[in-house]
């Protein structure tokens, strides 16, 4: 027990009354979003309170952070609509069943990669795709409820170019009630949002929004809302796992898959800077999977970690997974008493606090310091938000995530290659970068420092950096300083080895100090030490400057100025 929930041991009766605190403003929250993400998703609204339910205790119990709320999001909502209403009419039995096997196939798609033990595999994926993506779907999702907002018609957002086209001409058709409510309910939770913080001010402003509208329809508008809901008590339901519909949805649901640990993962960490709970990407993975895999057994849709609230569970105090639980609890009971009211919610109020809640997703801040301070990460945010809106969710996150491991692949095949020598500091004679400091060199000795992988995609490289170096500023000896090389291959090996025979064949000679004993045999077994020489090997650069300097020309040395070694004759 203590092994898999070793928070059990940190339950007192004071995190106790913290955790049913948290769990009530959690619990609040909830309702709103559930609503919203369930619409944007393409499902009905009680589809968004399954998940809400159901997903956020197994995630908390089998993932590894002890504050992440799981449960429907944005992204995740706007790429599972994406990747399914093109075949399946909206909202039908068929886009339900549909929704509820890609979770299922999502959720082993994370059970696997957490089994495997990749949870390090988000680590390679640029912030600025996440960024740029999220960003996309926030636009898409703010411009998918414009039209419920203004109760006017417009195709989806999806067809970029034909939306923009058409807005100018649909806003002439607005229905100023519709527009009214939306106004009112937007205006509201952003009144009650700076007043104080804390208060659940989409469900207020919800409230509100809804008083406005059965005005208005007292008055003879017609003004579409939410309907009925069937009940709030998840029914048992069960993936189809017939072969053509998993060949339909599967690359949709690796896609989604993928994005809801990218969130969680994301979001697990940055609480676990104000928790300082030390976290295990894997079993977060495992979690994440679980989550879905049993949650699509109870009509529960893609869920993953949200921000929102994990943020407001943190900052109300919450202490261990119990808020989490008790969250799901309340939400029940609480939803068992309101959920007649949703019969009379404007569709027009709930799509401004989408529209809300898509607006403060926008990563206004990344984006500005990208472009500020980084063209590779701006160009990485961009091709991912440019994709995901002219083409697709998931064409945008692809183009990211390629661009994104392309530009990396790119710096990999670059090692650092540098020409040192001595500097003296006040801690003492270092050796450092000659070009950066303007350091005086040996008339005789390149020493060049070698950092990174050298295997065969860094090996057209290399060749051309030596053979710059031998071209402009050439010395007969190099002293090729292997310490900083991370791995080696036998075609970094054999290229190693050629730039040892290219300075002999020019009458000089190149000396490589291998220190670690891991590289010597691997340089070993690929056949270099044997081929240049167990004299060209050293342990350390002192010894290859003890072993190098008798062999410099002697009457350069004598009327040498520069003394710059310790070593050199007459010093």
């Amino acid at each position: 027990m203590k092994i898999w929930f070793p928070w059990l041991g940190h339950v007192t009766p004071t995190t106790f009354r913290a955790d049913i605190l948290a769990a009530l403003t959690g619990a609040s929250l909830a309702i709103p979003q559930g609503v919203a993400f369930a619409t944007i998703a393409g499902l009905p609204p009680e589809y968004g309170f399954y998940c809400a339910l159901v997903a956020p205790v197994i995630a908390i119990v089998l993932g590894s952070s002890w504050h992440m709320v799981c449960g429907p999001t944005t992204a995740i909502s706007a790429l599972l609509f994406s990747a399914l209403q093109s075949d399946f009419a909206v909202g039908s039995a068929e886009f339900i069943q549909a929704a509820i096997t890609l979770t299922f196939i999502a959720g082993l798609v994370q059970v696997a990669l957490g089994i495997a033990r990749l949870g390090s595999v988000t680590h390679f994926v640029s912030h600025a795709v996440m960024a740029g993506f999220i960003t996309g779907a926030a636009i898409l999702i703010i411009l998918s409820q414009v039209k419920y907002a203004l109760a006017i018609d417009l195709p989806r957002p999806e067809q970029f170019i034909d939306y923009l086209q058409l807005l100018p001409t649909q806003l002439m058709h607005t229905d100023y009630y519709a527009l009214a409510v939306s106004g009112v309910t937007m205006i509201s939770a952003i009144i009650i949002k700076k007043i104080h913080a804390a208060l659940p001010h989409y469900l207020i402003a919800l409230v509100l929004g809804s008083l406005i509208g059965a005005y208005f329809q007292s008055q003879g508008a017609d003004l579409v809302t939410v309907g009925r809901l069937p009940g709030v008590i998840p029914p048992f339901s069960a993936p189809n796992l017939s072969v053509p519909l998993i060949q339909q949805i599967a690359p949709g649901a690796v896609a989604i898959a993928f994005v809801g640990l990218l969130e969680a993962a994301s979001i697990a960490k940055a609480i676990s800077l104000k928790t300082e709970q030390k976290l295990d990407a894997n079993r977060e993975f495992i979690g994440q999977g679980l989550s879905n895999v049993v949650g699509s057994f109870f009509s529960s849709y893609m869920s993953s970690g949200s921000f929102t609230r994990s943020g407001v569970n943190v900052e109300s105090g919450a202490k261990t997974p119990l808020a989490v639980i008790f969250m799901s609890l309340f939400l029940f009971v609480i939803l068992q008493t309101i959920a007649p009211l949703f019969a009379h919610l404007p569709l027009s109020a709930m799509a401004s606090i989408i529209i809300l809640v898509g607006w403060r997703l926008i990563a206004f801040e990344e984006i500005r310091f990208y472009l500020r301070r980084s063209k590779t990460e701006t160009a990485i945010a961009a091709t991912t938000l440019f994709g995901t809106l002219l083409v697709s969710l998931e064409f945008g996150l692809y183009a990211g995530i390629g661009l994104s491991l392309a530009l990396f692949l790119k710096q990999s095949i670059k090692p650092t290659v540098r020409i040192l020598a001595p500097m003296k500091t006040e801690q003492g004679t270092y050796f450092h970068n000659t070009k950066r400091f303007n350091l005086t060199t040996c008339p005789q000795i390149h020493f060049i420092s070698l950092d990174g992988p050298v295997f065969f995609g860094a090996v057209d490289y290399l060749e051309k950096r030596f053979e710059h170096i031998q071209q402009h500023d050439d010395k007969p000896h190099w002293i090729v300083l292997g310490i900083g090389i991370s791995d080696i291959d036998m075609h970094g090996s054999h290229m190693l080895t050629e730039v040892v025979h290219s300075k002999q064949r020019s009458n000089g000679n190149a000396h490589f100090v291998v220190r670690s004993f891991w590289k010597r045999q691997r340089l070993e077994t690929f056949g270099f030490i044997h081929q240049v020489g167990e004299n060209n090997v050293y342990p350390a650069k002192g010894i290859a400057i003890e072993e190098v300097v008798p062999q410099l020309d002697q009457s350069i040395c004598q009327h040498c100025d520069k003394k710059i070694f310790a070593e050199c004759p007459g010093k």
